[in-house]
């Protein structure tokens, strides 16, 4: 008998151990689980800070439709205080559709020509953003947009905009974001006798050290983002630009432009003395078109339109610089010049919507919802599918 409650007495505590056993198995996954949600939930309702929504300035500084090639801008600022400035700027379009991409590095030393008339001088990229604050307190972020806009002749559908402390809280949560592997430069092509220097590969460098498991791991650094990084895209978004990034270049046929390399600058003398090196339009534009006709969409490639744009607003060189955009958006424009007369309003003629919706969908995304559309032609003798004549309204673009 004795024998026989000494076994039961075995089997009880055996029984107790296994329940324990259960008992952790169950409480970490229990606790798992929960940070898990907490995870998602902090994940979720996280938001950054949009700058260009504040003024309503998103309606033309980016895109509002969305079709299958993908343009976001990525900006990168260093320093700190009066010394802050942008250190570099990307461009990232994809068409995933296609299986085409096109990676544009521009590097903040470049300068652009063109804003002399409020500044005396031209400005470097790097200057940006001090400059649409000089011209308006709390605007710096749009006038930077703007500029790089400009200065490409594209529009942008998305941005994301790194403070100093944002990139730090970057290279902190992730790792270091200096080292580039061999293989990542494994994933681009360039236009021939193009060359591709170490700063074009920071967003790839940039992907490879994202993870999700890091971003378990330093909750606290990505919840700091928030206050240190500006984008138009959700939060989810913006780091799923970065989880993606490398995979897409990977998965499709990307091509890098490089506008450090010397034949997309030209040196010349600056008004305040000293030599600086102005960005070439002219030869990034053609071979950034002769690329963005692999990525642009079926339907727009389709049908092959002629676009002519006049200017009557007012603004100098404004019929060069839509043009250019719409031109860079993969539409042919074959004439633009000054109006008859000065217009109160910006009038599209389309002769044949139907036969040019996807153009016309390009055209009325550059000029950003400010037209009267009419069907039929202008007054005066024109040949084009589709004929813009630029209004006085068209200043609302400039107003910073």
């Amino acid at each position: 008998m004795k024998r026989l409650r000494d076994r039961g007495k075995t089997k009880n505590k055996a029984h107790k151990k296994i329940n324990i056993g259960k008992i952790l198995v169950y409480t970490v996954g229990v606790a798992v689980i929960l940070f898990i949600g907490i995870y998602f939930l902090i994940i979720l309702s996280s938001k950054l800070s949009d700058s260009t929504r504040t003024n309503g300035s998103n309606q033309y500084l980016l895109s509002q439709d969305r079709d299958d090639t993908s343009t976001t801008l990525v900006v990168i600022e260093g320093g700190s205080g009066q010394e802050k400035k942008i250190n570099e700027a990307y461009l990232f379009l994809t068409n995933t559709n296609k299986k085409e991409s096109v990676l544009i590095y521009i590097p903040g030393w470049m300068y652009y020509g063109g804003l002399e008339e409020d500044f005396g001088n031209s400005v470097a990229v790097s200057s940006f953003r001090y400059a649409g604050d000089f011209l308006q307190e709390g605007r710096g972020i749009e006038y930077a947009i703007w500029q790089v806009g400009q200065m490409l002749g594209i529009k942008v559908d998305s941005y994301i905009w790194f403070s100093p402390e944002g990139m730090k809280n970057y290279s902190s949560l992730y790792g270091d974001i200096s080292e580039i592997k061999d293989k990542l430069k494994e994933y681009y092509k360039v236009p021939e006798g193009d060359s591709l220097s170490d700063p074009f590969f920071k967003l790839s460098v940039m992907s490879s050290q994202y993870s999700v498991l890091k971003n378990m791991v330093g909750l606290p650094r990505i919840i700091d983002f928030n206050n240190m990084v500006y984008s138009n895209l959700n939060f989810t978004s913006f780091l799923n630009f970065f989880a993606t990034l490398n995979k897409t270049v990977q998965g499709t046929e990307t091509y890098g432009i490089d506008l450090s390399f010397y034949k997309y600058s030209t040196e010349d003398l600056s008004t305040s003395g000293g030599q600086i090196r102005y960005m070439n339009t002219d030869e990034f534009d053609n071979v950034y078109r002769s690329l963005i006709a692999k990525v642009i969409d079926r339907g727009l490639e389709k049908e092959r339109v002629r676009v002519e744009v006049y200017n009557g607003s007012g603004v100098p060189g404004a019929a060069k610089q839509f043009g250019r955009k719409i031109e860079n958006s993969g539409c042919d424009v074959v004439r633009y010049e000054n109006a008859p007369k000065t217009m109160e309003r910006t009038v599209l003629y389309i002769s044949n919507e139907e036969s040019f919706s996807h153009s016309l969908k390009v055209v009325t995304e550059i000029l950003s919802g400010s037209y009267d559309l009419v069907i039929g032609r202008p007054e005066f003798m024109t040949t084009g599918d589709i004929v813009v004549v630029l209004g006085q309204d068209i200043k609302q673009m400039y107003s910073f």
